[in-house]
């Protein structure tokens, strides 16, 4: 097992581990793999910086592959998942700020402001996607065909 696949298997164990809390962001997953992988500041600081920006974009990657609506829509256009799971999500991201790191809250901790953020996401998105999808129709309905 390479070190990466070691390093995502921590990531997702802290996820497990952490899957009653209330909310949980990539900074604070990264830190919590920090301490299980032992890899305190002390040891060397710039490393250490680097690593928790490495681990905080693995857990970024994790989050949104299992906790993002929009990444759960086009995994299924990829045919990785099926597009509508039979439950709700367990946590959705929370409503925040371009630029700022995403915060996945358990959805009985949603706000009124975080459903209603999450619902305009991913209606946008459909819509997005069927608009894609008509194009893409068009385009090959004027197409030229080649001979078989």
């Amino acid at each position: 097992m390479s070190d990466e696949e070691q390093l995502y298997i921590e990531v997702r164990t802290v996820i497990e581990k952490h899957r009653a809390t209330p909310a949980i962001s990539p900074a604070w997953i990264a830190t919590q793999v920090m301490c299980a992988i032992h890899f305190k500041p002390e040891l060397h600081r710039l490393g250490y910086v680097g690593c928790h920006l490495q681990i905080r974009q693995m857990t970024r990657q994790e989050l949104r592959r299992r906790l993002d609506p929009i990444e759960a829509i086009e995994a299924s256009v990829r045919g990785e998942d099926d597009l509508f799971p039979e439950t709700l999500q367990e946590r959705y991201p929370k409503k925040t700020h371009p630029h700022e790191e995403p915060v996945y809250v358990l959805r009985d901790e949603m706000s009124d402001e975080d459903v209603a953020f999450n619902v305009a996401r991913m209606r946008r998105g459909g819509r997005a996607l069927l608009k894609h999808a008509d194009a893409l129709e068009a385009w090959d309905e004027n197409r030229p065909r080649r001979a078989a």
